[in-house]
């Protein structure tokens, strides 16, 4: 991206907030709760249950935030095509 000047400062500025914002909310998204790692386990014989039900809470977790993971991509697909490229 070519401009001259202060606006191109401004720019700069402008997309690297883009990029922070969309690291945090990717970051948020792909966070898993601590509370969801800290089940307390009964005995043997229950072990397996709270497993399982944890991987089922994650799933549930990501289907939940998979729009926002999406809008990520969107917004690194969209400043692409102004040939500001996010890897």
């Amino acid at each position: 991206v070519t401009v001259g000047g202060d606006k191109s400062a401004v720019l700069s500025s402008v997309i690297e907030e883009l990029v922070r914002f969309r690291t945090k909310v990717r970051h948020y998204a792909l966070a898993l709760p601590e509370a969801a790692d800290a089940v307390p386990l009964e005995g043997a014989a229950g072990a397996e249950e709270p497993k399982q039900e944890q991987k089922e809470k994650r799933k549930q977790l990501m289907r939940e935030r998979k729009p926002l993971l999406e809008a990520c991509d969107s917004l690194r697909g969209d400043l692409a095509a102004f040939g500001i490229h996010i890897k």
